[in-house]
């Protein structure tokens, strides 16, 4: 019966609704983060992390210091060149410091910049060699890892979005657009909620009532887990983990998030 209506629904034109299967066990390993995990590795102001899915690795962000950022990829037995991919989500030094001695490692990634680095940035970054997309749209960039779109005003920045069985799994660099509101706009454009959120949420100056009603507004919106780190403030991740005794997850250099 069920093999009937696929075909009914094939011969008219409809594409099939089917359940998401996730094909590939994925992980997210911190490498750059205000905060230390791993004794051997060195904590310091900005953000980067791995993504391993399948076939696919990429680096989200560079951090800010070569020294810190090596240090931390040695120390967790990642080797430059077997990166295929670099995503930059915006134009801070503490995001974008090490994008050039990574491309001296490893010059031939695919690498996607936000719009607001298009131009003489780009065209050092393509003087590597690097393929470089440069655009303000969603779009995927391996196998269930997706390029938000630009999201914000004053600074425009882009997430990382991994689907997985449990929900979409959002990246953010440092939350400009507001954490909340990027963690909405993400679930409309994909039409599926936002199961975890990681990475800086750009909550140093929120307020008590502040939080309280930004940690509300995510619980509402569906989300289950969270790991903030970088820009997100001391205050704001003790009431994050006071909030999700079951969903929190400390963040830091060597941290590694199993998907």
């Amino acid at each position: 019966m069920k093999i009937l209506i696929v075909l009914i629904l094939i011969l008219f034109g409809m594409e099939p609704k089917l359940p998401y299967k996730q094909q590939d066990h994925a992980k997210v390993i911190i490498v750059y983060d205000n905060y230390q995990f791993a004794p051997n590795t060195i904590a310091d102001w900005g953000f980067a992390c791995v993504v391993i899915k399948g076939n696919d690795t990429l680096l989200f962000d560079t951090g800010a210091e070569k020294e810190i950022l090596f240090n931390n990829l040695q120390a967790m037995n990642i080797r430059l060149n077997d990166i295929h991919k670099l995503v930059i989500s915006h134009y801070h030094g503490d995001h974008t410091g090490n994008i050039f001695p990574v491309l001296e490692v490893n010059p031939h990634m695919q690498v996607y910049l936000p719009s607001s680095l298009d131009g003489n940035f780009r065209i050092m970054v393509e003087n590597y060699g690097a393929h470089v997309v440069c655009d303000q749209e969603m779009r995927p960039v391996g196998s269930d890892i997706y390029l938000s779109g630009e999201m914000g005003f004053q600074t425009r920045e882009q997430a990382l979005v991994i689907r997985t069985d449990k929900g979409l799994v959002l990246l953010a660099g440092c939350g400009h657009p507001g954490i909340d509101r990027m963690v909405k706009k993400v679930a409309k454009r994909f039409g599926e909620p936002v199961y975890m959120v990681m990475g800086g949420f750009h909550l140093e100056d929120y307020g008590d009532e502040e939080l309280e009603g930004l940690i509300a507004e995510l619980k509402k919106l569906g989300v289950q887990k969270v790991v903030p780190g970088h820009c997100t403030g001391t205050k704001a991740i003790q009431r994050f983990a006071r909030e999700f005794p079951d969903g929190y997850f400390k963040s830091g250099t060597g941290r590694v998030i199993e998907l």
